[in-house]
């Protein structure tokens, strides 16, 4: 079993403060110790971010970074021996020929951050094995929405979100990073003195709606956007409706408002569902019914088939041998069938009304009637009631 990788996530701007100040709140209110950090934001952002964290400026290690002190000074009290951070966790948000952002600033640029924050959040939840932490305090105000509603979409149980709060007198103080374990003297721009050991950093976790929407290979593969992501969010949290396409050849199915294209086993499994459930017919594994629907859909697409015939010809309807039959036919086109409603909606494993679920020697699909619709395609269909 794989070790839990615990991820601060953080959006900045060119206050990186924001960055060691929920480290610190994390480490101390929560016990939360990430075993390393990522970071999203401008290529300004970037060098600011790497200058007071990492004391790294144009590409020189001159100073001891914000990072390095916070380690030195708590390290030892709460076990903390390195958090991984460097220009890799760094992710810049970049334009469409992959020009690296300087700020964000206008609505294109608002769209560009969107999609690569909704991206990285999911490629970080896309992992059981990590636990993320997402900070929205830093960056812009849109970014900071960005993220919350990316963790929404993608966020799982153990994912958490917050935002932090500093003693008024420190925020925006450049040279203050956390509050510090021993006396530490720090100037304001008038020249007045404070000492960072009196600062309070004090962790606001928010609470947020986990949709549930799953991680799918089309956004691990960065061909789904912030805006792709919010459609297809409300498609599937809307009301779930079907509606077979005439002609019946073409195998089209319309789900909400996504229309695809099924293979013709898929097409047959969800079809004799839909006939099954009009007829109030129970489509068990044992049913001999319920298996007729199928074949007669599937011949109806491809012609006789023999072989899916000869698979039940001499097994006794309602026995154990047939339902076993029945079983691998109907797992087959339902795994095909999950498998290409998942990537049409973009979602990753989380279950959705469109795909027939099974449950004790039964499928069922979880849609009203009133929202399952065959009209178009009801003179085709006549031979199969």
């Amino acid at each position: 079993m794989k070790k839990e990788n615990k991820i601060l996530l953080s959006v900045t701007g060119m206050s990186p403060a924001v960055v060691t100040e929920t480290l610190y709140a994390l480490v101390t209110e929560k016990g939360f110790i990430p075993n390393e950090i990522q970071v999203i934001t401008t290529l300004q952002g970037k060098n600011q971010v790497l200058n007071t964290l990492c004391g790294i400026e144009g590409g020189r290690k001159e100073k001891k970074g914000a990072l390095e002190e916070f380690i030195e000074d708590y390290g030892k009290q709460y076990g903390i021996e390195q958090i991984h951070f460097d220009e890799s966790c760094i992710h810049i948000i970049e334009d469409a020929e992959g020009q690296l952002l300087t700020d964000i600033r206008t609505p294109e640029e608002n769209h560009l951050a969107a999609d690569k924050i909704v991206s990285l959040v999911g490629k970080l939840c896309s992992d059981e094995n990590n636990q993320l932490h997402v900070s929205i305090a830093g960056g812009r105000k849109t970014m900071g929405f960005f993220m919350g509603y990316a963790l929404s979409l993608y966020g799982r149980e153990q994912d958490s979100l917050s935002h932090v709060l500093v003693s008024a007198e420190f925020e925006g103080l450049l040279s203050f990073y956390y509050p510090k374990p021993y006396s530490h003297k720090i100037l304001n721009r008038d020249g007045k003195e404070f000492d960072a050991q009196d600062a309070k950093v004090m962790l606001a976790e928010i609470p947020w709606v986990r949709l549930g929407l799953g991680v799918s290979d089309e956004l691990l593969g960065g061909k789904i956007s912030y805006s792709d992501s919010v459609e297809k969010a409300q498609q599937l949290h809307a009301k779930p409706s079907i509606t077979f396409l005439s002609p019946i050849d073409d195998q089209r199915v319309q789900f909400g408002n996504t229309i695809i294209k099924l293979s013709p086993k898929e097409y047959s499994l969800l079809l004799s569902l839909v006939i099954a459930k009009k007829q109030k017919i129970a489509y068990s594994l044992f049913s001999e019914h319920a298996f007729e629907l199928y074949l007669s859909v599937y011949q109806l697409l491809k012609g006789k088939s023999d072989r899916l015939e000869n698979r039940v010809k001499d097994i006794k309807p309602e026995t154990v041998e047939f339902s076993e039959e029945t079983k691998k036919i109907y797992s087959e086109s339902c795994t095909l069938l999950g498998k290409r409603i998942r990537n049409a909606f973009s979602i990753g494993k989380n279950d959705t009304p469109y795909i027939p679920t099974s449950s004790q020697q039964q499928y069922e699909l979880l849609i009203d009637l009133d929202d399952l619709h065959i009209e178009q395609i009801a003179d085709e269909i006549k031979a199969i009631h």
